[in-house]
Formats: structure tokens, C-alpha cells, sequence
């Protein structure tokens, strides 16, 4: 089997969960990495072993004969980076969020349509066997019509961020937004991707607790499909927890990676009963990356999620800036 080389652009925080799922896949081999931090490269280089440290992004893309790439810079940077990428000829895994606002996701949509190269997103739950047992139920309609639905994502970001020294995400500049952007990313991809529903109108509160990005963040939707739904993504919680509840004529879903239980409750039924597990393809991002490249599945996260999440997360920003509902 034809080897895969991989090279990283940005080697802190998950890249070493990328790395590790990486090296345990045969015929693929980790070859180089670009991270203007010095001290983050030589971290990264002593788990990766032999691997060519580049002195720009560019160089690594254009002489690294990859046929791979994994993005892990500050959030601004991924656009400029997946361009790069795929105007090369090089197939993309970028950590979340893709993209920090809807014209990016536009761009990036048109340059996989020119060059039909693989878009993987580090979005963890969509390979977790609870959320795809959601999924399937929701797939095959055994909720009925969806009336509403909720939840949130709570988590100590505020000092989760000065604690690791990833400070960045505090800087508009770097992060492209707070709280929302950065971890409500994960949540608000993960409605889009078990839902597939459309907003048209959202209208949103945010508290930005004296920062330049937001931290506490409410906001109440309305879909295409008729379903309304009102959520909140926070930067404040002892520790982390979240849930995303989802309502149907015949029952309701609640499911949840981190700090709560999931079930399904039909109507007729007097308990919950445990979401059914359903095993991934890829059971990583970087799994699903390689399987992509050799053609085996497409990416575990379609693009129009990426698409929703970003116009989404445009439109609350708007709809607080502006004191009013936005519309789509």
C-alpha cells in the first residue's frame, strides 16, 4: 500500500491527539511540521521522531510532498492555511472552528469544488457512538417531526485558557470570537450535523464579562422546518458539562459527550431508555482523514455544516451588535 505523508501546521494542544491516532495507522507517516513557537516544535518533534521542521507554512505545503495536512493555528489562520492547502493539491484535517465566518466557509466550498480534495473537521462527537445512535434515530424519523429543540455547552474556558497559556483565544484578532466560536463550535456543529435543520431568524444575548471576546452567550432560533429551539454556550462552570435535547412528535432525544447521561424517551414509554451505539468508520478526525485520502468513505462532517455553523455564529454576533432579530 502507497504511503500517506502528513505534515502539521501548528503543533500545540489536540495535534498530539492527532499524531497519536496517526502513527497508529499503518502506511502513514508523519514527515513535517511548521509552528513559529520554537519551543512547541521541539515538544512536538520528540513524540512525532523523524520529521522535518519547516520555517513557514508555505514551504512546508510546497516542499513537503504531502498529501495530507493538519491545521492546528489559531483560528484566523485556518482560512489563510486551507487555501493554501488545497491550492496545492493537499487534502485538509482542520481543528475546529473550520472557519471563522460564513464568507470564509463560501470560499473554502468553492476551492473543494475546483480541486476535490478531502475536508475533514476535528468535530470529536461526530464520531462517538452515542451521537451517531442519535443520529440514526433521527434519521429514520422514529422521533416523528421535530417541534424543538435545546441545550447548552458550559465549561471553565476562561481559566482553562490562562492555565494553558493559550491566551490567543482572548485576541479577536487570533480567535475570530470567544466562548461561541471556539469550544460552542463543537455544540452548534453538533445540532446542524444530527438535526440538519436551517435557521432563518435568530436573535441573541451575549455578556462578554468585561473581555474583548464573548463569554456567555444566549440565543433563541428559528429553522426553515418549523422548529424553534433556544440554547446557551457559557465560558463559566466548575467544571464542563453539556446537553443537547431534541423534541419530536413521538419522543425526545437527550445527548451529551461530557457531564450528562443520554437517552430517548418515546411517548408510550414510561422510562428512557439508553441511546443504541452505533461504531463509527473512522473512529478519530485523523482516522477519517486517511480513510478520505484512500477513498474508502467521504468526511464524517458534511460540508453544510460547516457552512450553518459559520453563518450561524455570523448572525448571532449580528443580531446582539445590532439590538435586533437576524435574519438569513
Amino acid at each position: 500500500m502507497k504511503e500517506i505523508r502528513i505534515g502539521f501546521l501548528g503543533c500545540g494542544g489536540h495535534s498530539y491527539s492527532h499524531l497519536r491516532n496517526l502513527k497508529a495507522i499503518e502506511y502513514v507517516k508523519v514527515v513535517g511540521v511548521f509552528d513559529p513557537k520554537k519551543e512547541n516544535v521541539e515538544k512536538f518533534v520528540k513524540e512525532a521522531g523523524n520529521v522535518e521542521v519547516y520555517e513557514s507554512d508555505a514551504n512546508l505545503i510546497k516542499k513537503g510532498n504531502l498529501d495530507g495536512v493538519v491545521i492546528n493555528s489559531p483560528h484566523t489562520l485556518h482560512f489563510p492555511q486551507i487555501k493554501l492547502a488545497l491550492e496545492n493539491g493537499v487534502n485538509v484535517l482542520v481543528e475546529k472552528p473550520a472557519v471563522v465566518n460564513y464568507k470564509e466557509a463560501q470560499e473554502v466550498k468553492k476551492l473543494l469544488k475546483k480541486t476535490r480534495k478531502v475536508f475533514v473537521v476535528g468535530y470529536q462527537r461526530h464520531y462517538m457512538s452515542n451521537f451517531l445512535g442519535a443520529k440514526k434515530i433521527l434519521d429514520e424519523k422514529k422521533l416523528g417531526k421535530l417541534v424543538f429543540v435545546s441545550g447548552y455547552l458550559a465549561q471553565d474556558w476562561i481559566n482553562i485558557v490562562r492555565n494553558t497559556k493559550r491566551v490567543w483565544r482572548f485576541d479577536p484578532k487570533f480567535s475570530g470570537g470567544g466562548q461561541l466560536t471556539d469550544s460552542g463550535s463543537h455544540f452548534v456543529a453538533m445540532l446542524f450535523y444530527l438535526t440538519g435543520l436551517t435557521p432563518t431568524k435568530v436573535a441573541s444575548f451575549i455578556d462578554y464579562r468585561k473581555m474583548k471576546v464573548d463569554i456567555n452567550t444566549a440565543f433563541i432560533v428559528n429553522f426553515k422546518e418549523k422548529v424553534i429551539g433556544s440554547f446557551g454556550i457559557l465560558g463559566i462552570d466548575p467544571s464542563f458539562r453539556e446537553a443537547l435535547l431534541i423534541w419530536g412528535e413521538k419522543g425526545v432525544i437527550k445527548v451529551s459527550g461530557y457531564g450528562e447521561n443520554s437517552y430517548v424517551h418515546y411517548y408510550g414509554k414510561k422510562e428512557p431508555q439508553p441511546i443504541p451505539e452505533v461504531k463509527s468508520e473512522a473512529g478519530s478526525p485523523a482516522a477519517d482523514l486517511i480513510a478520505c485520502i484512500r477513498g474508502t468513505k467521504n468526511p464524517q462532517t458534511p460540508f453544510e455544516v460547516v457552512e450553518k455553523v459559520a453563518l450561524l455564529s455570523d448572525k448571532i454576533y449580528e443580531s446582539f451588535r445590532k439590538r435586533k432579530i437576524a435574519g438569513f
